[in-house]
């Protein structure tokens, strides 16, 4: 999977939470409900593996259902969740030098949430096009350098010629 497949589809998730947002925000509680529910199926729309994509939806889905659970407003639950993001992108589907990470994920996440936040109003116009713009800017990630899949676990316990030739192909991409 290259970078600009994932970030394509990074873009198309945007565009598809946008319009859920703009159908289901009149609905009580459904802007908050899908905030939380974005974060577990975006980790899986871009992971670089199927079995990434498990872990680190489940992982989200976990502290998203804990997130969700708390009587937080939507602010709070906004940051929350975007920091259950960020460790599952840098944390489990992708490797990066650790403060290279980390300064990966404050530059988007912070510029995310606070793009969403200039766009937020209180019609589903408002919370459709803050959702769009988070995501928006969250595609992003995917054009950073220095940012690579992390290597599976059974190709390390596997052979030698395997490991080289996976590594070889992650430095080529």
């Amino acid at each position: 999977m290259t970078r600009t497949s994932t970030f394509l589809r990074s873009l198309g998730f945007a565009a598809a939470i946008a319009f859920l947002v703009l159908v289901t925000a009149p609905l009580p509680g459904a802007v908050r409900l899908l905030w939380v529910a974005s974060i577990a199926t975006h980790v899986a729309v871009v992971a670089p593996t199927r079995r990434r994509a498990l872990a680190a939806a489940a992982l989200a889905a976990a502290l998203g259902a804990a997130l969700w659970s708390l009587p937080l407003g939507f602010a709070a639950t906004a940051i929350g969740g975007a920091a259950i993001l960020g460790v599952c992108r840098s944390g489990v589907l992708y490797q990066a030098r650790p403060w290279r990470a980390a300064a990966v994920e404050g530059l988007l996440l912070g510029s995310g949430l606070g793009l969403a936040a200039l766009l937020a109003g209180s019609h589903n116009l408002s919370h459709g096009l803050s959702f769009w713009a988070f995501w928006l800017v969250q595609s992003g990630y995917f054009l950073m350098g220095g940012i690579r899949p992390r290597a599976e676990d059974d190709a390390a316990a596997g052979d030698p010629f395997e490991r080289a030739h996976a590594r070889i192909l992650a430095l080529l991409e």
